[in-house]
């Protein structure tokens, strides 16, 4: 996959796929543009375009494309889990592609998340994931 965005990872939120027209899998992609809003976009031979679902916030968005893409099998990458430091969650949550992205991109795994305040750390992302964040990051 070869996508030539100017600084992909730095805005790309997650990723899902979904089973196109054409009868093949597809990636979308979940961007925070420059209002603050959250949109996917459809990968269509290396270049995204614009699909009509976005929302305010992560979640909404995710609800939204869930809901227009059922009959597609929308289905999010799993990117493993987020873990809060110092005091590590016993559980976790379902972490986002660019939370597992700046994880796996620093020296021992803890990044600083600003939504949270919180120093952070993802394991257990999909090698799914993983391939697609080195290819992203390769590209």
């Amino acid at each position: 996959m070869t996508l030539k965005n100017e600084d992909l990872l730095g805005k790309l939120i997650h990723i899902a796929t979904i089973f196109s027209t054409h009868g093949q899998w597809i990636y979308v992609f979940l961007r925070k543009n420059k209002d603050g809003h959250f949109v996917w976009y459809q990968q269509e031979k290396d270049q995204e375009i614009e699909s009509s679902v976005s929302g305010p916030t992560v979640e909404e968005a995710m609800r939204l494309a869930a809901r227009y893409w059922k009959a597609n099998a929308f289905c999010t990458v799993i990117c493993g889990f987020r873990y809060t430091l110092p005091e590590r969650d016993e559980h976790g949550i379902n972490a986002l592609f660019h939370q597992m992205a700046a994880s796996y991109s620093s020296m021992n795994g803890v990044y600083y998340d600003e939504e949270l305040g919180n120093n952070c750390f993802v394991q257990n992302a999909s090698d799914q994931a993983y391939r697609l964040w080195q290819s992203l990051k390769s590209s």
